[in-house]
C-alpha cells in the first residue's frame, strides 16, 4: 500500500512538472498554425506592384468573386489578414480581397517600418540557355555553355527565393524545355512559359561566343522593335528598364567589357508575354572571360547582383 501511494505521489509530481511544458508546446503549435497577424501597435501594409493595368478588388477570395473596385500601381493599403493567395483589405468602407502576389508586404510599428519582404509573391522565370541535345557554345577547354549557365541559374534561383521571390526554371539540368524537332518549337516553349506560370518577368541567362578570341564583355538584350516578323514584346519599355537594371548590376561584378544594353529581335524576348531580357554574362571563347565565368565565387556574386537588379526593377 505504501509503495502504491508513493508511486501515485510520484506520478502526480511528474504530471504537474510536465504540464507547463505541454502548455508551452501547445501554444507553440497554435502560433505556428496561426496566420500572420498584426500585434498591438503593429500594422501590416501592402503596396500594389504592377507592370501595367490595375489590381482588382473582389468581394471574396477567388477569381470567381465579383470585382468591386480597382487599385492603381503603388497604392498602399492596410492588410487586415491574409491567406497564402489573398489579402483582406478595407475598400470604400467594405471588406475587399486582392491577390497577394501583387502586393509588397511591409510591417509597420508606430509609423516606423521594421520589416519588409521586397519580393513577396513576385514570380520570375529564369531561362538557363540551351540544354538537352543543344550544348550552346563550347569553350576551348570543353566547357558547355548549357552546363555553365545552369550553375548560374540554380544559384540565382536560390538567392531570389531567399529574397521572397517565386522562381521557375524553363528547363531541368539535363533536358531542354521540351522534346523538339524544330528549334523554334523549343524556343516557343521557353517564351510561352511565362504565361503558364503567370510570371512578372523573364530572364534568359547565356554565355556568348565569337570567332575573335579578343572579343569579350557583358551585354543584356531586350526587344523594342518589330522589323523581323511584326512581333514585338508587349512590355518593351519595362523590358528596357529591366535590361538597364541587370546590366548595371551584373557588369561591374563580372568586370569584363561593358557592352551595354541592346535592342535585338531574340525570340524569347520578342515572343514573350511579360518584360523579358537575355543576358550574356561573358564570352566563353575569350580566355579571360571564361576564367571569370567558371569561378564558383563569381557565380555567387552574380546571383546576389541579380537579386539587386530585380529589386531595383520592382522599386524595392
Amino acid at each position: 500500500m505504501k509503495i502504491k501511494k508513493a508511486i501515485s505521489i510520484i506520478l502526480v509530481a511528474v504530471i504537474i512538472s510536465i504540464q507547463p511544458a505541454l502548455v508551452v508546446a501547445e501554444e507553440t503549435i497554435l502560433k505556428q498554425k496561426a496566420p500572420l497577424e498584426a500585434s498591438s501597435g503593429m500594422k501590416i501594409m501592402g503596396t500594389v506592384k504592377l507592370t501595367s493595368g490595375n489590381l482588382n478588388v473582389r468581394n471574396g477570395p477567388s477569381l470567381e468573386d465579383e470585382i468591386i473596385g480597382k487599385l492603381s500601381n503603388e497604392t498602399k493599403v492596410e492588410v487586415l489578414e491574409h491567406s497564402e493567395e489573398w489579402a483582406t483589405i478595407q475598400h470604400n468602407g467594405n471588406l475587399g480581397f486582392v491577390s497577394l502576389q501583387f502586393l509588397s508586404i511591409t510591417q509597420v510599428y508606430k509609423n516606423v517600418k521594421i520589416e519588409t519582404n521586397p519580393g513577396y509573391k513576385k514570380i520570375i522565370v529564369l531561362d538557363p540557355g540551351h540544354g538537352g541535345r543543344d550544348p550552346g557554345a563550347i569553350a576551348k577547354d570543353g566547357t558547355y555553355e548549357s552546363n555553365l549557365v545552369w550553375e548560374y541559374s540554380v544559384k540565382a534561383k536560390k538567392m531570389l527565393e531567399k529574397s521572397g521571390y517565386i522562381v521557375h526554371l524553363t528547363r531541368s539540368e539535363k533536358n531542354s524545355c521540351m522534346p523538339y524537332k524544330k528549334i523554334y518549337d523549343e524556343l516557343d516553349c521557353r517564351a510561352t512559359f511565362s504565361g503558364k506560370v503567370k510570371a512578372d518577368i523573364f530572364i534568359s541567362i547565356h554565355a556568348d561566343a565569337n570567332p575573335s578570341k579578343n572579343f569579350r564583355g557583358t551585354v543584356t538584350f531586350f526587344n523594342d522593335r518589330d522589323d523581323l516578323d511584326g512581333n514585338i514584346n508587349p512590355f518593351s519599355k519595362q523590358s528596357r528598364d529591366l535590361a538597364k537594371a541587370i546590366q548595371s548590376s551584373i557588369q561591374p561584378i563580372v568586370k569584363s567589357k561593358d557592352r551595354g544594353i541592346q535592342n535585338k529581335n531574340y525570340y524569347v524576348n520578342r515572343m514573350n508575354s511579360v518584360p523579358a531580357v537575355l543576358v550574356e554574362l561573358g564570352v566563353m571563347t575569350n580566355a579571360a572571360d571564361l576564367k571569370i565565368l567558371k569561378d564558383s565565387k563569381m557565380q555567387d556574386k552574380v546571383s546576389v547582383a541579380l537579386v539587386d537588379a530585380v529589386d531595383e526593377y520592382f522599386g524595392y
